[in-house]
């Protein structure tokens, strides 16, 4: 249709130009309101000579908002330290794995072993709708839930450069919290009333510890996926050590064993232990972590392999009973009056590694003298497969033990 004058007038382009041109004409009216003022003797000033930038330097403004800004990383900045702190977070692990973890820590271990009172708990039996929760929660981490986010590349190493398709699914981070918190769940429902009530489950909080070892200032920076404490300390049955072949702090010559601990000037000498002592449930008992294989890697960009992940589950529990040990006796204590002890779990969903840290002393240089120790099982599998074939659930040799084990650490 052609655009005439009788359809522009209906039109709300017309309107919108005769408004335009009707208001870029208009001329200020003098009210007089200029002379009154300079009569009080209340000075005038133009609007555009207002606006113009004074020569000279500006004045600054502290705008009030929800983030303080972030000071320089320089030598002004309050944590600057000339003496460098190496530094393991929750996202790397130790090029040697468990014997660099053993030599940090000056830590023995007993493999495939854990205190008496958790294997007699974890032979109980367990009535047989509990594995069938257990079986459910596998499923809902793996198949049922409706989490779509692109996991990581397909590569072949016969073939480098071929792109496979993007895969949607659930991703380990997502699939871990399920798992956990489900199992978590289902333990204090079938646990006694009294003793879930001396319980505290907390998720995500962070720990650090910073000690010296060898004239090196090391500090651990790690993350309780899931922190669970209690109303007293954790005590275990002191086991006959004569009987168990122990694995002594190796030899890692000629590595040194702050190898891919990079030094950082930006940090706190204090340790942290995420809960007040004014808190009735403030002894830590069991702690979960999370592997996720698309958050921890190698500062080299190397496959993480078994042995550095046995290696991190020692260093977490070693960083959240040292930071309890700091709080309870003080930041420059060595030799501690009694064992502390902390249970650890660690899992990728599928395989899992429990841990018994026993703390003796804080005091890590060389090898000689008081030794911690650390009682382990690594390597237990809850289940082969959990996906969907031929548009079916499917759950593949589901073992019973794991839960036997989690509800064993949980009532210990």
């Amino acid at each position: 249709m052609k655009l005439s004058r009788v359809l522009n007038r209906q039109h709300i382009d017309f309107m919108f130009k005769k408004h335009w041109l009707v208001q870029g004409k208009r001329v200020p009216i003098d009210t007089g309101v200029e002379d009154v003022l300079r009569e009080k003797g209340i000075p005038v000033e133009d609007a555009l000579e207002f606006i113009k930038e004074k020569p000279g330097p500006r004045e600054r403004i502290n705008i009030v908002g929800p983030y303080e800004p972030q000071l320089p990383l320089d030598e002004t900045h309050p944590d600057y330290k000339t003496r460098p702190c190496l530094t393991l977070t929750n996202k790397t692990v130790l090029l040697e794995g468990i014997a660099q973890a053993q030599v940090l820590t000056k830590t023995i271990i007993a493999e495939n072993k854990l205190p008496n009172k958790i294997e007699e708990l974890a032979e109980i039996t367990v009535p047989k709708a509990v594995h069938e929760g257990v079986k459910k929660a596998i499923l809902s981490s793996n198949v049922f839930d409706c989490e779509q986010q692109k996991l990581p590349k397909i590569k072949d190493p016969v073939r480098p450069a071929y792109n496979f398709p993007r895969i949607l699914g659930i991703t380990d981070r997502r699939r871990n919290q399920i798992i956990t918190n489900k199992l978590l769940q289902l333990i204090e429902r079938c646990s006694d009333f009294e003793l879930t009530q001396t319980r505290y489950a907390l998720n995500d909080v962070e720990c650090k510890t910073v000690f010296d070892k060898d004239d090196d200032l090391i500090q651990f920076q790690d993350v309780s996926n899931i922190l669970v404490t209690s109303n007293s300390p954790l005590k275990h049955d002191i086991m006959n050590e004569k009987n168990i072949p122990f694995v002594e702090i190796p030899d890692l010559y000629p590595i040194k064993h702050t190898v891919t601990l990079p030094p950082e000037h930006f940090y706190d000498e204090k340790s942290i232990y995420p809960i007040e002592f004014n808190v009735s449930r403030k002894h830590p008992h069991t702690t979960w972590l999370h592997f996720n294989r698309t958050e921890v890697n190698n500062i080299y960009e190397t496959p993480v392999t078994d042995t550095q992940i046995y290696g991190r589950a020692l260093t977490h529990a070693f960083t959240v009973a040292s930071a309890y040990a700091k709080e309870l006796h003080g930041e420059e204590v060595q030799e501690l009056p009694e064992p502390i002890y902390v249970n650890c779990i660690q899992t990728d969903g599928q395989k899992y590694h429990f841990g018994v840290f026993e703390l003796n002393t804080l005091n890590v240089d060389g090898i000689e003298g008081t030794k911690n120790v650390w009682y382990c099982k690594n390597d237990v599998k809850l289940y082969d497969r959990s996906c969907y074939f031929n548009g079916m659930p499917v759950l593949e040799n589901y073992n019973p033990k794991v839960y036997g084990y989690i509800n064993a650490f949980y009532n210990s």
